[in-house]
């Protein structure tokens, strides 16, 4: 591992069929689902502009796709937009701005914590489909339009929305627009320029102009499918979706403790220049010397490879030149078939989104170990000499073998169709072994769910509900822990604590449903100016087993409490931790000599236990023992055992005294 290593920690995407869970994604792999549809009837009139001959004026050959559903609905205010501005503002731009939230929550970090980091913002895209439609009607437009409609704003909004301090540039290079802004992402962390990087590519099909255009340049299968590597490739299908990566140098995503999705290697970007008969024509001399260039920036060699995720648009000229490429750089200097592949076949090609969609495969594979079926190949396309290349399409689930126990290995490649070419090379992450340092405790712990409206939380709930399927202990309390501390807390919240998973599940599920129990405790938050106060109970506060559930579920309360009771030693006779856990101590409890020293103890415990978790008061007041332990919490008195002592030992006297 170099220290130019960088760290892909978090992970928003939505493709083709609605796919945005990784579950989903790598089954729908697995099963080789095609999710190519067509472009719905509601967006244009199809059947007009349609035809079966690629020469008719005005028409395209096919309207197939891989589409989104609901890319009408945004929630503008969520991102503090105005409905006016929103409905100005291209598709692809709201969802850049969903995606990033989930990214950088699929990261474990609340997107508020990023406000005024240094993190840069790369957007591969291309399509000005949105703003096309508005130029219908001059007349019509809005204030919003250029902002709306404007390719660096697909970058510039992110970083103003989340007040990121870094370098925010569109990158449009065609289809490799998203790779290559991977690229310019890495090198800016590389360089220091920026602490982290949001990098990803969008493509949405909103007007019917590209498919036109493509139709004209013969670049769309007739048939609607991309058959990559296949005899009966004759082009590519369109496609729509979105990803947005979280980067971060990779020693730094080591100290800090992130989730570690895949590491990237090296990358690398060049362009074909002159070197073949049109500027849409691939060169394999720019494709093969781009691979060997990232390939030379590690200590790996062609044999180290596991597999490539190509580019493989399934066109006549594209997946031939392709392929002799990487059996010149990758296959001929092994002795193994090395496994090729191209999700395009699933999905479709989103064009400046589709680096984004190899990469997200990628790493999926590497995580499983497993390369996933290549659909649409029937007849392999004989321009192309897969035994001499040393190349093997995936056409059945392959299972990874790891040598020598080492991480697995992948490339990926994306290039535009003007001959903008970008390369990566992925590895696998190994997390390290670390031993529990804490045991889970006997019961689940609470679950905190918020979201911005109760119709947000209602769905959240239901997805929480689905996540929380076949998981064990161990997964919710991850799952409990990473709701509370690692999303931003918004308006409306839930709580709740059962005793089991199942009874969790259900909980959630009911309230999905509008059916709202007793056990779930929903509540608008406090103004942002509330303060909190703490109230110390005093003598006759105190009951049997007090302090023992928490005891039993929380270490570090015991630990507290531990030292607490050493420290009051000299002044009780007893200890403080066996007479909370012991039954035949609990009729001790009746004497102030036992009970206020236990109140005391427990109340400071507990206090010392919240300011761990950020919970500190702005003001106190207590009774009895109870002013003693809010004299502490104010800072007017420490915890020098003479001290505490000696105000418990008076009040006790003084209580013995008011008694006779």
């Amino acid at each position: 591992m170099t220290s130019k290593a960088v760290a892909i920690i978090g992970i928003g995407f939505r493709f083709p069929g609605d796919l945005g869970d990784e579950t989903d994604f790598w089954n729908a792999l697995k099963q080789k689902r095609d999710l190519v549809t067509s472009i719905p009837p509601e967006r244009w009139a199809i059947s007009e502009l349609q035809h079966d001959k690629r020469s008719e004026p005005g028409r395209s050959i096919t309207y197939s796709a891989g589409v989104l559903s609901r890319i009408d609905e945004f929630d503008a205010s969520f991102f503090g937009i105005s409905p006016r501005e929103a409905a100005w503002m291209d598709p692809q731009q709201r969802l850049l701005l969903e995606l990033s939230w989930e990214a950088m929550e699929n990261a474990g970090i609340p997107p508020s914590s990023m406000s005024g980091s240094n993190c840069a913002v790369y957007v591969g895209i291309s399509g000005l489909d949105y703003g096309t439609r508005g130029l219908d009607d001059l007349a019509s437009l809005s204030p919003h339009m250029m902002t709306g409609n404007t390719l660096s704003i697909a970058a510039n909004r992110l970083s103003y929305v989340f007040n990121l301090h870094g370098p925010s540039l569109a990158v449009d290079t065609a289809c490799s627009s998203s790779l290559v802004a991977l690229h310019h992402a890495c090198q800016a962390l590389q360089t220091g320029e920026a602490g982290t990087a949001l990098v990803g590519g969008v493509n949405l099909l909103l007007h019917p102009y590209p498919f036109v255009g493509f139709t004209k340049a013969s670049m769309l299968s007739a048939d609607g499918r991309c058959k990559a590597f296949d005899a009966s490739g004759s082009g590519y299908v369109r496609a729509e979706g979105g990803a947005v990566l979280l980067l971060k140098p990779f020693e730094q995503a080591i100290a800090e403790g992130d989730d570690i999705q895949a590491v990237i290697l090296a990358t690398g970007i060049n362009t074909d220049g002159a070197r073949k008969a049109g500027i849409t024509i691939p060169s394999r001399d720019g494709q093969s010397e781009l691979m060997m260039s990232v390939l030379a920036k590690t200590s790996l060699s062609a044999r180290d490879i596991d597999f490539i995720e190509a580019h493989g648009t399934g066109t006549a000229v594209g997946d031939p030149v392709e392929t002799a490429a990487i059996g010149e750089v990758y296959g001929k200097k092994r002795e193994k078939p090395l496994p090729i592949g191209s999700v395009k076949a699933n999905l479709g090609h989103m064009e400046p989104a589709s680096g984004m969609a190899g990469i997200i495969k990628a790493i999926l594979a590497l995580k499983h170990h497993a390369l996933p079926p290549q659909i649409h190949l029937e007849t392999p396309n004989p321009n192309i000499d897969f035994l001499g290349l040393n190349l093997r399409p995936v056409t059945e689930y392959l299972e990874l073998a790891k040598k020598n126990n080492r991480a697995l290995i992948a490339g990926v490649n994306s290039f535009g169709f003007g001959g903008a070419n970008a390369h990566v090379l992925l590895q696998e992450y190994r997390c390290r072994d670390l031993a529990t340092t804490e045991p889970l405790p006997a019961s689940l712990p609470p679950l905190f769910l918020s979201a911005r409206s109760e119709t947000a939380l209602k769905e959240l709930a239901g997805r929480y509900a689905d996540l929380l399927h076949d998981k064990s202990g161990q997964d919710f309390y991850d799952v409990a822990h990473a709701a509370v501390n690692q999303r931003d807390r918004m308006e409306k919240r839930l709580a709740l604590h059962s005793g089991s998973v199942e009874s969790t599940i259900h909980l959630l599920q009911q309230y999905a449903l509008d059916n709202v129990s007793a056990d779930i405790f929903i509540e608008d938050s406090l103004p942002q100016s509330g303060d909190v106060a703490f109230i110390y109970s005093g003598n006759g506060a105190q009951w049997a087993g007090m302090g023992r559930a928490l005891l039993t579920e929380s270490s570090r309360f015991e630990e507290i409490l531990t030292e607490i009771d050493i420290a009051m030693r000299p002044l009780t006779d007893f200890s403080l931790l066996e007479t909370l856990q012991s039954e035949s101590e609990l009729a001790r409890l009746s004497n102030t000599a036992v009970a206020q020293p236990l109140l005391f103890a427990i109340q400071v415990a507990v206090t010392l236990l919240l300011r761990e978790q950020g919970v500190t008061p702005s003001a106190v007041a207590g009774h009895s023992v109870g002013e003693i332990a809010a004299a502490w919490a104010a800072g007017a008195l420490d915890l020098e055992p003479p001290r505490v002592l000696r105000r418990l030992h008076y009040l006790r006297r003084w209580s013995h005294e008011q008694i006779k």
